[in-house]
Protein backbone atom coordinates (compact mmCIF):
# COMPACT_ATOMS: atom_id res chain seq x y z
CA UNK A 1 0.00 0.00 0.00
CA UNK A 2 2.74 2.29 0.91
CA UNK A 3 4.55 1.47 -2.45
CA UNK A 4 1.30 2.25 -4.62
CA UNK A 5 1.15 6.08 -2.44
CA UNK A 6 4.51 6.25 -3.39
CA UNK A 7 4.16 5.64 -6.89
CA UNK A 8 1.26 7.65 -7.35
CA UNK A 9 2.97 10.75 -5.39
CA UNK A 10 5.91 10.66 -7.93
CA UNK A 11 3.50 10.19 -11.08
CA UNK A 12 1.68 13.72 -9.93
CA UNK A 13 5.02 15.17 -8.65
CA UNK A 14 6.37 14.15 -12.24
CA UNK A 15 3.47 15.98 -13.87
CA UNK A 16 3.42 19.03 -12.45
CA UNK A 17 7.07 19.68 -13.12
CA UNK A 18 6.13 18.27 -16.79
CA UNK A 19 3.59 21.34 -16.86
CA UNK A 20 5.97 23.60 -14.92
CA UNK A 21 8.76 23.22 -17.76
CA UNK A 22 6.15 23.44 -20.64
CA UNK A 23 5.16 27.07 -19.02
CA UNK A 24 8.60 27.84 -19.30
CA UNK A 25 9.05 27.34 -22.98
CA UNK A 26 8.34 30.77 -25.24
CA UNK A 27 6.33 29.67 -28.52
CA UNK A 28 6.58 33.20 -30.13
CA UNK A 29 5.44 33.77 -33.80
CA UNK A 30 7.42 36.26 -35.17
CA UNK A 31 7.16 37.56 -38.52
CA UNK A 32 9.91 37.32 -41.18
CA UNK A 33 11.29 40.36 -43.66
CA UNK A 34 8.85 39.70 -46.72
CA UNK A 35 10.66 41.06 -50.07
CA UNK A 36 8.23 41.05 -52.93
CA UNK A 37 9.51 41.60 -56.63
CA UNK A 38 9.23 41.13 -60.04
CA UNK A 39 8.79 42.57 -63.71
CA UNK A 40 6.69 42.16 -66.52
CA UNK A 41 7.77 43.02 -70.00
CA UNK A 42 6.30 43.27 -72.87
CA UNK A 43 8.24 44.07 -76.05
CA UNK A 44 6.98 44.20 -80.18
CA UNK A 45 9.28 41.75 -81.96
CA UNK A 46 10.06 42.21 -85.82
CA UNK A 47 12.30 39.65 -86.93
CA UNK A 48 14.04 39.07 -89.85
CA UNK A 49 15.53 35.39 -89.91
CA UNK A 50 18.00 33.67 -92.22
CA UNK A 51 17.85 30.87 -89.71
CA UNK A 52 14.63 30.76 -89.63
CA UNK A 53 12.75 32.55 -92.66
CA UNK A 54 9.46 31.18 -91.14
CA UNK A 55 9.70 33.36 -88.37
CA UNK A 56 7.02 35.80 -87.51
CA UNK A 57 6.69 39.11 -85.96
CA UNK A 58 4.81 38.73 -82.71
CA UNK A 59 4.22 40.36 -79.22
CA UNK A 60 6.85 39.04 -76.35
CA UNK A 61 6.12 38.16 -72.55
CA UNK A 62 9.71 36.26 -72.20
CA UNK A 63 11.19 36.90 -68.77
CA UNK A 64 8.36 37.96 -67.14
CA UNK A 65 8.58 37.47 -63.37
CA UNK A 66 7.73 37.55 -59.75
CA UNK A 67 9.60 36.62 -57.11
CA UNK A 68 9.14 36.57 -52.92
CA UNK A 69 11.98 36.26 -50.68
CA UNK A 70 10.95 35.27 -46.57
CA UNK A 71 13.99 35.72 -44.13
CA UNK A 72 14.78 35.92 -40.06
CA UNK A 73 17.35 36.94 -37.93
CA UNK A 74 18.41 32.96 -36.09
CA UNK A 75 19.13 32.60 -32.18
CA UNK A 76 22.62 32.49 -32.84
CA UNK A 77 24.39 34.56 -35.54
CA UNK A 78 23.64 34.65 -38.81
CA UNK A 79 20.34 35.55 -41.41
CA UNK A 80 18.19 32.27 -42.46
CA UNK A 81 15.47 32.09 -44.96
CA UNK A 82 13.66 30.94 -48.69
CA UNK A 83 13.37 32.56 -52.27
CA UNK A 84 10.13 31.80 -54.63
CA UNK A 85 9.63 33.19 -58.11
CA UNK A 86 8.08 32.55 -61.38
CA UNK A 87 8.91 33.03 -64.25
CA UNK A 88 7.05 33.02 -67.98
CA UNK A 89 8.73 30.99 -70.01
CA UNK A 90 7.59 29.75 -73.76
CA UNK A 91 3.73 30.48 -73.06
CA UNK A 92 4.39 28.25 -69.56
CA UNK A 93 5.37 29.32 -65.85
CA UNK A 94 8.21 27.69 -64.49
CA UNK A 95 9.69 27.99 -60.83
CA UNK A 96 13.18 29.68 -61.63
CA UNK A 97 13.80 30.13 -58.18
CA UNK A 98 13.14 28.16 -55.28
CA UNK A 99 16.00 28.18 -52.53
CA UNK A 100 16.70 28.41 -49.19
CA UNK A 101 19.88 29.88 -48.33
CA UNK A 102 22.13 30.87 -44.75
CA UNK A 103 24.50 33.92 -44.49
CA UNK A 104 26.39 35.90 -41.78
CA UNK A 105 29.50 38.40 -42.50
CA UNK A 106 31.74 35.53 -43.34
CA UNK A 107 29.81 32.78 -45.04
CA UNK A 108 26.84 32.77 -47.87
CA UNK A 109 25.32 29.19 -48.84
CA UNK A 110 22.32 28.33 -50.59
CA UNK A 111 20.37 25.49 -51.58
CA UNK A 112 17.77 24.55 -54.17
CA UNK A 113 16.82 26.08 -57.67
CA UNK A 114 18.05 29.44 -59.19
CA UNK A 115 20.64 31.31 -61.49
CA UNK A 116 23.39 28.57 -62.58
CA UNK A 117 26.57 30.10 -62.19
CA UNK A 118 27.79 29.93 -65.48
CA UNK A 119 28.10 34.19 -65.91
CA UNK A 120 29.78 36.69 -64.26
CA UNK A 121 28.68 39.71 -66.12
CA UNK A 122 25.44 40.85 -66.26
CA UNK A 123 25.52 43.35 -69.74
CA UNK A 124 22.92 46.18 -70.60
CA UNK A 125 20.87 44.10 -72.84
CA UNK A 126 16.68 44.57 -72.41
CA UNK A 127 16.61 40.29 -71.44
CA UNK A 128 18.66 37.62 -70.21
CA UNK A 129 18.52 35.45 -73.05
CA UNK A 130 19.51 38.28 -76.08
CA UNK A 131 22.87 37.12 -76.61
CA UNK A 132 22.87 33.89 -74.37
CA UNK A 133 25.01 31.50 -76.71
CA UNK A 134 27.75 34.24 -75.98
CA UNK A 135 27.36 35.34 -72.60
CA UNK A 136 27.03 31.85 -71.19
CA UNK A 137 28.26 28.34 -70.46
CA UNK A 138 26.07 26.81 -72.42
CA UNK A 139 23.76 23.33 -71.01
CA UNK A 140 25.45 20.19 -73.07
CA UNK A 141 22.40 17.97 -72.15
CA UNK A 142 19.42 20.31 -73.15
CA UNK A 143 18.50 22.44 -75.99
CA UNK A 144 15.98 24.50 -74.09
CA UNK A 145 16.22 28.63 -73.14
CA UNK A 146 15.40 27.98 -69.71
CA UNK A 147 17.58 25.15 -69.04
CA UNK A 148 20.96 27.16 -70.19
CA UNK A 149 20.40 29.78 -67.50
CA UNK A 150 18.51 28.07 -64.19
CA UNK A 151 19.29 24.54 -62.24
CA UNK A 152 19.23 22.87 -58.86
CA UNK A 153 22.63 24.49 -56.43
CA UNK A 154 23.96 24.02 -53.81
CA UNK A 155 27.02 26.94 -52.78
CA UNK A 156 28.98 28.16 -50.41
CA UNK A 157 30.91 31.47 -50.32
CA UNK A 158 33.37 32.21 -47.82
CA UNK A 159 33.70 36.03 -47.43
CA UNK A 160 37.39 36.75 -47.50
CA UNK A 161 37.52 40.37 -46.18
CA UNK A 162 33.76 40.36 -44.54
CA UNK A 163 32.70 43.20 -47.12
CA UNK A 164 34.03 42.37 -51.12
CA UNK A 165 35.38 39.54 -52.16
CA UNK A 166 34.56 36.02 -51.86
CA UNK A 167 36.02 32.66 -52.97
CA UNK A 168 33.32 29.83 -53.61
CA UNK A 169 32.39 26.41 -54.37
CA UNK A 170 29.19 24.85 -55.82
CA UNK A 171 27.74 21.75 -57.37
CA UNK A 172 25.34 22.12 -59.94
CA UNK A 173 21.85 19.79 -61.34
CA UNK A 174 21.30 20.98 -64.58
CA UNK A 175 18.33 20.62 -66.02
CA UNK A 176 18.37 17.68 -68.75
CA UNK A 177 15.39 17.91 -71.84
CA UNK A 178 12.61 14.96 -72.10
CA UNK A 179 13.60 14.61 -75.64
CA UNK A 180 14.79 11.40 -76.46
CA UNK A 181 18.50 12.32 -77.59
CA UNK A 182 19.02 12.89 -73.98
CA UNK A 183 17.31 10.04 -72.49
CA UNK A 184 20.88 9.25 -70.77
CA UNK A 185 21.78 12.37 -69.63
CA UNK A 186 23.63 12.25 -66.52
CA UNK A 187 21.38 12.83 -63.53
CA UNK A 188 22.34 14.27 -59.61
CA UNK A 189 25.40 16.81 -59.46
CA UNK A 190 26.48 16.95 -62.73
CA UNK A 191 28.75 20.17 -62.86
CA UNK A 192 30.82 21.57 -60.58
CA UNK A 193 32.43 25.04 -59.82
CA UNK A 194 35.22 27.05 -58.14
CA UNK A 195 35.78 30.89 -58.21
CA UNK A 196 36.32 34.42 -56.97
CA UNK A 197 34.40 37.37 -57.01
CA UNK A 198 35.23 41.07 -56.17
CA UNK A 199 31.67 42.97 -55.94
CA UNK A 200 29.98 46.00 -54.54
CA UNK A 201 26.83 47.17 -53.36
CA UNK A 202 24.45 48.10 -54.96
CA UNK A 203 24.20 51.61 -53.67
CA UNK A 204 28.03 52.22 -54.44
CA UNK A 205 28.27 50.92 -58.12
CA UNK A 206 28.33 54.65 -59.60
CA UNK A 207 30.91 56.27 -56.99
CA UNK A 208 33.66 52.97 -57.37
CA UNK A 209 36.19 52.30 -59.95
CA UNK A 210 35.25 48.22 -60.49
CA UNK A 211 31.77 47.49 -59.80
CA UNK A 212 32.35 43.93 -60.09
CA UNK A 213 35.10 41.36 -61.30
CA UNK A 214 35.52 37.62 -60.89
CA UNK A 215 37.30 34.45 -62.44
CA UNK A 216 35.43 31.08 -62.14
CA UNK A 217 35.87 27.28 -63.51
CA UNK A 218 32.86 25.20 -64.59
CA UNK A 219 33.11 21.65 -64.75
CA UNK A 220 30.31 19.92 -66.66
CA UNK A 221 29.37 16.09 -67.30
CA UNK A 222 27.58 15.12 -70.74
CA UNK A 223 26.85 11.59 -72.19
CA UNK A 224 28.10 10.94 -75.32
CA UNK A 225 27.25 7.12 -77.28
CA UNK A 226 27.38 5.88 -73.80
CA UNK A 227 30.69 7.38 -72.91
CA UNK A 228 30.43 9.98 -69.83
CA UNK A 229 33.03 12.92 -70.64
CA UNK A 230 33.72 16.13 -69.03
CA UNK A 231 34.48 19.76 -70.40
CA UNK A 232 35.62 22.69 -68.52
CA UNK A 233 35.20 26.39 -68.82
CA UNK A 234 37.20 29.17 -67.66
CA UNK A 235 34.80 32.51 -67.27
CA UNK A 236 36.36 35.98 -66.25
CA UNK A 237 34.77 38.94 -66.37
CA UNK A 238 34.84 42.43 -65.27
CA UNK A 239 32.80 45.60 -65.37
CA UNK A 240 33.96 48.95 -64.14
CA UNK A 241 33.25 52.64 -64.14
CA UNK A 242 35.05 54.97 -67.10
CA UNK A 243 34.32 57.73 -65.54
CA UNK A 244 33.67 59.11 -61.60
CA UNK A 245 30.30 61.17 -62.47
CA UNK A 246 27.23 59.55 -60.77
CA UNK A 247 25.23 61.99 -62.53
CA UNK A 248 26.46 61.16 -66.30
CA UNK A 249 28.10 57.61 -65.81
CA UNK A 250 29.89 55.78 -68.35
CA UNK A 251 30.42 51.84 -67.85
CA UNK A 252 32.47 49.28 -69.55
CA UNK A 253 31.80 45.31 -69.29
CA UNK A 254 33.77 42.66 -70.80
CA UNK A 255 33.71 39.21 -69.96
CA UNK A 256 35.67 36.60 -71.87
CA UNK A 257 34.48 32.52 -71.53
CA UNK A 258 36.64 29.58 -72.88
CA UNK A 259 35.40 26.27 -73.41
CA UNK A 260 37.66 23.36 -74.22
CA UNK A 261 34.12 20.89 -75.09
CA UNK A 262 34.88 17.22 -75.70
CA UNK A 263 36.24 15.53 -79.00
CA UNK A 264 33.62 14.04 -81.76
CA UNK A 265 31.10 16.33 -82.05
CA UNK A 266 29.42 15.86 -85.22
CA UNK A 267 27.83 19.07 -86.19
CA UNK A 268 26.58 22.74 -84.67
CA UNK A 269 23.31 22.17 -85.47
CA UNK A 270 21.72 22.18 -82.04
CA UNK A 271 22.24 24.57 -78.84
CA UNK A 272 23.71 21.24 -76.87
CA UNK A 273 25.81 20.08 -79.90
CA UNK A 274 27.03 24.24 -79.50
CA UNK A 275 27.74 23.41 -75.82
CA UNK A 276 29.61 20.68 -75.86
CA UNK A 277 31.96 21.68 -78.93
CA UNK A 278 34.87 23.22 -78.04
CA UNK A 279 34.51 27.45 -78.06
CA UNK A 280 36.04 30.93 -77.40
CA UNK A 281 33.36 33.72 -76.74
CA UNK A 282 34.10 37.41 -76.16
CA UNK A 283 31.31 40.15 -75.15
CA UNK A 284 31.72 43.68 -74.03
CA UNK A 285 29.85 46.48 -73.84
CA UNK A 286 29.66 50.23 -73.28
CA UNK A 287 26.84 52.05 -71.22
CA UNK A 288 26.04 55.80 -70.62
CA UNK A 289 23.37 56.30 -67.55
CA UNK A 290 21.63 59.59 -67.46
CA UNK A 291 20.55 60.49 -63.78
CA UNK A 292 20.18 63.85 -62.89
CA UNK A 293 19.92 64.78 -59.82
CA UNK A 294 20.62 60.82 -58.71
CA UNK A 295 17.33 60.01 -60.31
CA UNK A 296 17.75 57.34 -63.07
CA UNK A 297 16.10 58.37 -65.79
CA UNK A 298 17.82 57.39 -69.04
CA UNK A 299 20.63 54.63 -70.40
CA UNK A 300 21.81 53.90 -73.68
CA UNK A 301 23.83 51.29 -74.51
CA UNK A 302 25.95 49.10 -76.95
CA UNK A 303 27.09 45.55 -76.65
CA UNK A 304 29.15 43.48 -79.12
CA UNK A 305 29.95 39.65 -79.17
CA UNK A 306 31.99 37.34 -80.72
CA UNK A 307 32.08 33.17 -80.82
CA UNK A 308 34.31 31.19 -82.64
CA UNK A 309 34.34 27.44 -83.05
CA UNK A 310 37.74 26.23 -83.41
CA UNK A 311 37.29 22.47 -84.30
CA UNK A 312 34.90 23.76 -87.35
CA UNK A 313 35.45 25.50 -90.59
CA UNK A 314 34.42 29.15 -90.74
CA UNK A 315 32.00 28.12 -87.54
CA UNK A 316 32.16 32.09 -85.96
CA UNK A 317 29.53 34.13 -85.27
CA UNK A 318 29.39 38.08 -84.16
CA UNK A 319 26.45 39.85 -82.84
CA UNK A 320 25.79 44.05 -81.99
CA UNK A 321 22.96 45.01 -80.25
CA UNK A 322 22.45 48.66 -79.17
CA UNK A 323 19.45 50.00 -76.95
CA UNK A 324 17.79 52.42 -74.97
CA UNK A 325 15.56 52.74 -72.53
CA UNK A 326 13.68 55.57 -70.88
CA UNK A 327 12.11 55.81 -67.46
CA UNK A 328 8.46 57.66 -67.36
CA UNK A 329 7.78 56.80 -63.74
CA UNK A 330 9.36 54.61 -60.75
CA UNK A 331 9.81 51.44 -62.05
CA UNK A 332 8.62 51.94 -65.28
CA UNK A 333 10.63 52.14 -68.50
CA UNK A 334 9.95 52.58 -72.30
CA UNK A 335 12.02 50.08 -74.37
CA UNK A 336 13.89 50.03 -77.69
CA UNK A 337 16.50 47.45 -78.94
CA UNK A 338 17.95 46.26 -81.95
CA UNK A 339 19.96 43.40 -82.44
CA UNK A 340 22.14 42.02 -85.36
CA UNK A 341 23.73 38.60 -85.72
CA UNK A 342 25.79 37.17 -88.76
CA UNK A 343 26.67 33.92 -88.74
CA UNK A 344 29.67 32.04 -90.80
CA UNK A 345 29.37 29.70 -92.84
CA UNK A 346 30.35 26.71 -90.74
CA UNK A 347 26.95 27.81 -88.68
CA UNK A 348 24.44 28.05 -91.84
CA UNK A 349 25.47 31.25 -92.89
CA UNK A 350 23.32 34.26 -93.51
CA UNK A 351 22.58 36.59 -90.57
CA UNK A 352 19.70 37.59 -87.86
CA UNK A 353 18.17 40.85 -86.83
CA UNK A 354 15.77 41.56 -84.31
CA UNK A 355 14.20 44.90 -83.58
CA UNK A 356 12.08 45.42 -80.04
CA UNK A 357 9.96 47.89 -78.95
CA UNK A 358 8.12 48.04 -75.54
CA UNK A 359 7.74 48.56 -71.91
CA UNK A 360 8.36 47.37 -68.84
CA UNK A 361 7.25 47.67 -65.17
CA UNK A 362 9.45 46.67 -62.27
CA UNK A 363 8.56 46.73 -58.49
CA UNK A 364 10.78 45.58 -55.74
CA UNK A 365 9.04 46.46 -51.98
CA UNK A 366 10.10 45.20 -48.63
CA UNK A 367 7.54 44.52 -45.43
CA UNK A 368 8.51 44.00 -41.40
CA UNK A 369 12.42 45.47 -42.51
CA UNK A 370 14.41 44.27 -39.49
CA UNK A 371 17.51 42.95 -40.78
CA UNK A 372 19.51 44.39 -43.52
CA UNK A 373 22.12 43.31 -45.62
CA UNK A 374 25.46 41.68 -44.94
CA UNK A 375 26.68 43.87 -47.97
CA UNK A 376 24.70 47.51 -46.82
CA UNK A 377 26.89 50.50 -46.85
CA UNK A 378 26.66 50.91 -42.62
CA UNK A 379 27.75 46.95 -42.42
CA UNK A 380 30.94 47.35 -44.80
CA UNK A 381 32.13 50.17 -43.05
CA UNK A 382 31.41 49.31 -39.46
CA UNK A 383 30.35 45.91 -39.42
CA UNK A 384 27.27 46.53 -37.78
CA UNK A 385 25.47 42.80 -38.64
CA UNK A 386 27.06 39.83 -36.80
Amino acid sequence: MKKNTALIVAIVLFGLLANEIQALEVDREVMPRITLGGRVIATVDSVDYDSDPDADDQINLTDSTLITRFDKRLYGKGVAGAVVGFKENESTVDFNQLHAFYWNQNVVALLGRTRLRNTIVEFPLLRDDDLLSYTHVLNGSSDEEFDQIYGDLLSVDWIVDKKLQKLGLWGETRRNSEDAAFANAPNGFDSYGAGYTYEQPEDLIYVKRIRHAGLWLDRQEVETQGNTEWMTAVIAGIEFNANDDPTKNWSVGLQAISNNGIDNVPSLTTVAERARAKSNALVGSVRYTGRPHLLTRYQGAITFAYKDYSDFTDATQWSIAPNLVYRIGQGIDLLGQVKYTDYGNGLGGGSDTTVQLGIAFSLETMFNDNIGERNSILNLEHGYIN
